[in-house]
């Protein structure tokens, strides 16, 4: 009787330290030397979560400009204006026998918003006043902490009400003087600050779009502001015409976005390169716009060594759960989100795949989504060559992976991720094992 009560203490303790089910399986020759083998799963091994801070990115030709304020609870208030030059069309006159219309700033939304569309934003356009380029090392990038010096006094504001899941086009209109400037220098034949687009930039150096410093709304326009002056010629009839001011360089239309984490989730960002998760609240954030980018690590995945009769890793899995009540289709999630590479530096590397009929397709996490109870959501990825890895080379460095949406909407969008640790019951980020153990 004791000996039973002992095998039956002994199970017991099992089932709890290793979590698993378990299956025999002869695999033969092919798998364990012809052995019975036990089919393990387990999901005691931490993965291990960070937040790192991103102090600048390159903005320019990214595709996108990016506008308005928003306080988030987690990265603090964000702010995003756009820089841009701007060139003129083919010069094709004369431009005489015109009269004045107006002038207006035109903007296409395309589609990516953060926070409450239903309040309306005062967008603000401004003239630059030193010619926009690039730096030294890298004359075709600018990062997004660059700031150029602009004329206090604006071109043109307006309050608009944007509707982001729309194409409608929003108009600023401009300075009346400003455009009878334009006009005259079009129609004087000894002005030659229109004819050419180097000459121009000289003359205007470009633009910076903002909107108010307490919105509480940030959205996304396509990268083709145009600026344009509506005038009427007299000829036979008095025609109405439009002479269009478009975007210059694309590495010179650039997001200048900038972070205030004061009184945020990560405001100890600000003198840390890196806050562990038990610092966080047992979280870890990614935002890159935010300034910030969530890593994983698996430390101890080596202990799989150590587990009684342990013979393969046959698979690795990881779920990312988004902590519940941290996301909304007003506050979305990234619908890709991947896991790239890294080093010591917390530079971006690789991106985690799979291979698919010879090639090797990058892992997005298949996101569920659950916004009626959370329970559900999650990011599913297949890291068995990554862990496979790690287990087999004890030197191997590792720094981990950064949970990040792909370019160009890691640059371009205001999605943001917040993710669990182990210990934190409303989103856990969980890494389960499977492997052979002979019997």
């Amino acid at each position: 009787m004791p000996k039973f009560i002992s095998f039956v203490l002994l199970l017991l303790l099992s089932s709890f330290w290793f979590s698993c089910k378990k299956v025999d399986i002869k695999f033969g020759e092919q798998f364990l030397d012809n052995g019975y083998t036990q089919i393990m799963k387990i999901d005691t091994f931490n993965a291990d979560l960070s937040t790192i801070r991103v102090d600048s990115f390159p903005t320019s030709s990214s595709g996108a400009t990016l506008l308005g304020t928003y306080t988030d609870p987690y990265f603090g208030k964000i702010t995003s204006q756009c820089y841009s030059e701007m060139i003129p069309p083919f010069y094709e006159g004369p431009y005489t026998n015109t009269f004045f219309d107006s002038i207006c700033l035109i903007m296409v939304p395309n589609r990516v918003f953060y926070g409450d569309s239903t309040q309306p934003v005062q967008v603000n356009v401004h003239k630059v006043t030193q010619i926009i380029n690039g730096y030294e090392d890298n004359p075709l990038q600018i990062n997004n902490v660059r700031e150029f010096p602009v004329d206090p006094v604006p071109l043109g504001s307006a309050s608009v009400l944007v509707n982001p899941l729309r194409r409608d086009s929003i108009k600023i209109r401009l300075s009346d003087a400003f455009g009878i400037e334009l006009l005259n220098k079009l129609a004087d034949p000894n002005d030659n600050d229109m004819r050419t687009s180097s000459a121009f930039i000289k003359y205007f150096n470009g633009i910076r779009v903002s909107t108010s410093n307490n919105g509480t709304f940030a959205f996304g326009c396509k990268d083709s502001l145009v600026i344009r002056l509506y005038y009427k010629q007299s000829q036979l009839f008095l025609n109405s015409k439009k002479y269009d001011i478009s975007i210059g360089a694309k590495f010179h239309h650039y997001n200048q976005i900038t972070v205030d984490r004061n009184g945020s989730a990560l405001q100890d960002l600000n003198n840390n390169r890196e806050l562990h998760s038990s610092q966080t609240g047992n979280t870890a954030y990614t935002s890159y716009v935010g300034g910030a980018m969530a890593r994983v690590r698996f430390n101890s995945i080596r202990d799989i060594l150590k587990l009684p009769n342990y013979a393969k890793l046959l698979r690795a899995t990881l779920i990312v759960r988004p902590l519940r009540g941290s996301y909304s289709p007003s506050f979305a999630l990234p619908p890709l989100l991947r896991m790239a590479s890294t080093n010591v530096n917390n530079q971006i590397g690789f991106d985690l795949f799979f291979v698919n009929n010879g090639t090797a397709v990058t892992q997005y996490g298949n996101l569920t989504l659950d916004y009626l109870y959370g329970e559900n959501t999650n990011y599913f990825y297949d890291v068995t060559d990554y862990v496979g890895t790690l287990v087999k080379e004890p030197t191997l460095s590792n720094p981990g992976m950064l949970m990040l949406p792909p370019s160009p909407s890691l640059e371009t969008s205001f999605n943001r991720l917040a993710v669990g640790n182990r210990l934190n019951n409303n989103g856990k980020t969980e890494l389960i094992l499977v492997y052979a153990a002979v019997k």
